[in-house]
């Protein structure tokens, strides 16, 4: 059996990303290969979505799980594991017999001492994701690191801001190594990776379409303009990004016609007003949707601000994006040789 568990310390730190990303580059090198979520709280079996994402970026057939945990955990006072974990091996290496490569992305949730048994009891390689920030306390995560023994194959630096790059490079990555565990690489933060979809900030905003363009709902923004708040010329303003949206006062149609004369995903009108029908007109003909938000242009900005805290890594584009940045910035052949997958 060829078994990888995708840990990380915290939920969001970039399993699932990692996980799909590094089953679409198996896959690609004609290996068979799925990515599963064996277990999860009662909460992330109601609410988790990334079973279905699995299935519809890289066709993993993991709709049934993750199974929720058991309040007792997973493991008893004795070590040994309950029926879930049993029932969950069971599956696993049936699984296991028709794949090259099993990824099982753990549960942040699960406490570290089970995590490390049950990577034990499934003779799984462990790949431990670590989203890095300014001033990241090291020792809890060298401990848990050490504890997966043998299993471990190495560490995955995820989200390097370009401020801390030196910080990862000179201090961080020197005090892993220092464990002789490999560092196969660190991934920088990238804009295209934490971008939602039109329809998306529409369901954050609360806001309605007065024109949706529907092979576009699914475009992803990278890129939040404002209108009105530049003394240049709006047209030159903004065509200086792309793939965005655009927000004004839906009483501004000189800012929304300057928005339509570029390349723009969408215009998002604030104070519920919605636009004059000549520039309804003109985003028909340019294939751009039109969204009214009842709240004013700076609490629109406001609102924007926790975004990211629904972003999934749920977009084929954000799967091609982070797979670029893995073949450029991560070591490839050396944690396929790891992991076990000849490249």
């Amino acid at each position: 059996m060829n078994i990888l568990l995708v840990v990380s310390e915290s939920e969001g730190d970039g399993k699932t990303a990692i996980a799909l990303t590094l089953a679409h580059h198996v896959a690609n090198l004609g290996k068979k290969v799925t990515v599963l979520k064996p277990f999860g709280s009662k909460k992330e079996r109601n609410n988790d979505s990334d079973p279905a994402i699995f299935a519809d970026l890289v066709g993993s057939n993991s709709l049934e799980w993750p199974i929720e945990l058991p309040k007792s955990g997973l493991i008893d006072e004795q070590g040994r594991p309950y029926k879930a974990v049993n029932e969950v091996k069971s599956e696993i290496s049936k699984i296991a017999k028709t794949h090259d490569l099993v990824i099982l992305e753990l549960s942040s949730n699960i406490p570290q001492e089970e995590q490390v048994k049950i990577a034990e009891l499934l003779k799984a390689k462990v790949l431990a994701i670590i989203k890095h920030t300014h001033g990241l306390k090291t020792q809890k995560i060298k401990k848990n690191l050490v504890s997966f023994g043998q299993n471990l194959s190495g560490v995955l630096i995820n989200a390097r801001t370009k401020y801390t790059s030196h910080e990862v490079q000179e201090s961080f990555i020197p005090e892993i190594e220092d464990l002789n565990i490999k560092v196969f690489g660190t991934i920088p933060e990238d804009r295209k990776l934490l971008s939602a979809t039109v329809d998306q900030v529409v369901k954050h905003l609360n806001g309605e379409y007065v024109l949706k363009v529907e092979e576009r709902s699914s475009e992803l923004i990278e890129n939040f303009l404002v209108g009105g708040w530049t003394m240049d010329e709006g047209s030159l303003y903004f065509a200086t990004k792309e793939s965005k949206a655009v927000i004004t006062r839906g009483d501004r149609p000189d800012l929304q016609m300057s928005a339509l004369n570029t390349k723009t995903s969408c215009l998002i009108m604030t104070k519920g007003i919605n636009p004059i029908e000549y520039v309804e007109y003109e985003a028909q003909e340019e294939g751009v949707s039109i969204i009214v938000v009842d709240t004013d242009t700076l609490n629109t900005m406001e609102s924007l601000d926790s975004l990211i805290d629904i972003v999934k890594f749920d977009h084929v584009l954000k799967l091609e994006r982070l797979h670029e940045l893995m073949k450029s910035e991560v070591d490839s052949k050396s944690l396929l040789d790891a992991i076990g997958i000849a490249s």
